[in-house]
């Protein structure tokens, strides 16, 4: 049934806020499913031809092969050959892959900013009732859409994704902030659903962003490493849910989590949006992912206020869609 628009109840606050993590259901309506497999689709279509398009689990084999060429085809969002430099000299890496032989079958897709000029993927980050849900779980004054991410895990993927932090990825400065996490295919432990670490936003600690690929922490981060989760889950409490397309999983921004590989026979493609609150500033933090695209100049402390950021919620009036106002020219933030 479907969740009646922009509504949480107390149950999910409490949770959200407790756990780090909630799980609602029948968010998305159908067609705002069916907008996002477009724009993943159109997306996954540049591999190799676009700049902020990756496959993970090429990367990964590239890595650990210590005579290998980085090849990422146009993409130069990354440094990759730093990036096989770094894991390479990390004494405590290994690959992070699921048992099972090797099939060269398998694809980590990752991209980003499809918001910036595909209109479906907009209107969902915009004109769906994901703001509003964002807005009543943070409590927050207003909320700005951030950034959208695309990971797709074929069937016969052996590539996990390291446990990590959100926080230090990003250019911000305070924990106001959400990740959705939406499934576009039917998704549980057996073909790489995200795993989240239960009450890891309550450490009182901010880790380093890795690689995905490898826990190894990026050199130019100050935080420090992510605990070993692969190597010791038991110690922790980690909690998944079994989820349809149309089911949103939103967890905080320093909620620690981490993903299996997908060994199935079907595909796991899934997106996330991130939103802010209004306490959040901006800070260029060392270590933190570049944005692609961006055109703002933000200095550290400054509120969000930048059209890479717009304001999603609330809307002027209720019936208007955001989407269609903030039409892209250019990728590169100068349309």
């Amino acid at each position: 049934m479907q969740r009646p628009s922009g509504i949480v109840s107390p149950a999910d606050v409490e949770t959200f806020w407790r756990d780090g993590v909630v799980c609602l259901r029948g968010v998305l309506a159908p067609a705002e499913v069916e907008h996002l497999r477009g724009a993943v689709t159109r997306q996954m279509s540049g591999l190799h031809a676009s700049r902020t398009g990756y496959d993970f689990e090429a990367l990964a084999r590239q890595v650990w092969n210590q005579g290998a060429v980085m090849d990422t085809g146009q993409a130069d969002r990354f440094d990759m050959q730093r990036m096989k430099e770094m894991v390479r000299a990390d004494e405590a890496a290994r690959p992070l892959l699921e048992e099972g032989e090797e099939t060269g079958e398998g694809l980590f897709f990752y991209d980003v900013a499809a918001w910036k000029h595909d209109v479906g993927m907009r209107s969902v980050a915009f004109d769906s009732a994901l703001p509003r849900i964002a807005c009543d779980l943070l409590d927050a004054a207003y909320v700005h859409f951030w950034e959208d991410t695309t990971f797709v895990k074929a069937p016969r993927t052996r590539q996990k994704t390291a446990f990590h932090q959100d926080l230090a990825y990003f250019q911000i400065e305070g924990d106001q902030c959400v990740i959705v996490w939406m499934p576009l295919d039917p998704a549980g432990l057996e073909n790489g659903v995200t795993q989240y670490v239960r009450g890891s936003h309550l450490w009182g600690e901010t880790y380093a962003p890795n690689v995905f690929i490898s826990q190894t922490p990026i050199a130019s981060s100050p935080e420090k490493r992510c605990p070993d989760i692969e190597g010791t889950p038991d110690k922790y409490d980690i909690v998944s849910f079994d989820v349809e397309p149309g089911d949103v999983i939103i967890h905080h921004v320093k909620t620690v989590h981490g993903a299996g590989g997908n060994l199935s026979h079907s595909w796991r493609r899934a997106v996330s949006f991130r939103y802010c609150g209004d306490t959040v500033r901006y800070f260029n933090r060392a270590g933190a992912i570049p944005q692609f695209g961006v055109s703002h100049t933000l200095r550290d402390g400054d509120r969000l206020f930048a059209v890479d950021y717009p304001i999603v919620w609330p809307r002027p009036w209720p019936e208007l869609n955001l989407a269609p106002l903030y039409e892209y020219t250019r990728i590169d933030g100068t349309g």
